[in-house]
């Protein structure tokens, strides 16, 4: 836990009503920008909530009026832009900075419907590519098969045409021996 007993100085004051007065206006909370100076000056994010509303908030009551205002633009315009913008890929969070990174905490709805919608869109296509590969194997398994049957049934044709071969040979050879034993009976009768 993060505490601290010294006193705050100008620059600490100066550091938490900037960056309070930026995530107000930036449509985040007081409470994640108390957590960024709370990280940055070694303080915790109460003490640094109780110093903005007990001393520094006093000294910036317009500039605290200003940021909400120009929140408020802000949400009116993103809604208004929501419609048009493209899905953005969203970033690994080892990768953003402190600031960022209580960003990530303070998403609007329509941020996580369309983080969603990327991620279900991502899902869909990894689902696809494993279909397509499992489609792949099993198109490759298919055509084994099909030359394997193709193989043994031309094997098996040519083998039926040998029997045919020889089948057509015995009937030609039972026809003469037919033909001969008849041309034997019709001599033996010529000769009775």
């Amino acid at each position: 836990m993060k505490t601290r007993r010294d006193a705050w100085t100008l620059d600490n004051d100066k550091l938490l009503a900037e960056t309070v007065l930026a995530y107000v206006q930036n449509g985040h909370t007081q409470t994640a920008a108390f957590e960024e100076v709370g990280n940055q000056l070694n303080r915790t994010a109460a003490a640094c909530g109780y110093r903005w509303n007990a001393e520094v908030r006093k000294k910036y009551v317009k500039e605290f009026e200003d940021a909400k205002k120009r929140r408020k633009e802000l949400a009116r315009n993103k809604e208004r832009d929501y419609t048009k913008e493209e899905p953005q890929v969203a970033q690994h969070q080892s990768s953003l900075t402190n600031t960022e990174k209580n960003d990530v905490h303070h998403l609007t709805i329509k941020d996580c419907i369309r983080y969603l919608s990327q991620v279900r869109d991502q899902d869909n296509h990894l689902q696809i590519l494993n279909e397509n590969k499992r489609l792949r194997e099993e198109n490759t398994q298919l055509n084994n098969m099909r030359q394997d049957l193709t193989k043994r049934y031309d094997q098996l044709f040519q083998r039926k045409q040998k029997i045919d071969d020889k089948y057509k040979i015995l009937i030609r050879l039972i026809s003469e021996a037919q033909q001969m034993s008849e041309e034997h009976l019709e001599e033996k009768q010529t000769y009775h």
